[in-house]
């Protein structure tokens, strides 16, 4: 998942009062890990993370993280449907 903006991160932990230790720790990650989404030293994180962020912050899912396409997700030429060829 995509950080959509690292200003909206830090507005939403400013007005539910969360610190960066404390929505780590409801995330289940690391301080260092908040900070550098924060930073934007780091703007992408698992499905699981970004689900209990946006959770804690008490924000509908997709307001901070969109879906991003990574290559373990896309689908190869080999796992594509073949074409069917006539004769």
């Amino acid at each position: 998942m995509r950080l959509r903006d690292t200003r909206l991160l830090a507005d939403y932990m400013a007005a539910s009062d969360f610190s960066q230790a404390r929505l780590a720790r409801y995330a289940g990650c690391s301080r260092q890990f908040i900070h550098l989404l924060l930073k934007g030293e780091r703007q992408t994180c698992t499905v699981e993370v970004a689900k209990r962020i946006e959770e804690g912050l008490r924000v509908l899912p997709g307001t901070l993280f969109a879906a991003s396409m990574s290559t373990e997700t896309r689908p190869t030429v080999a796992a594509r449907r073949p074409v069917a060829r006539t004769a």
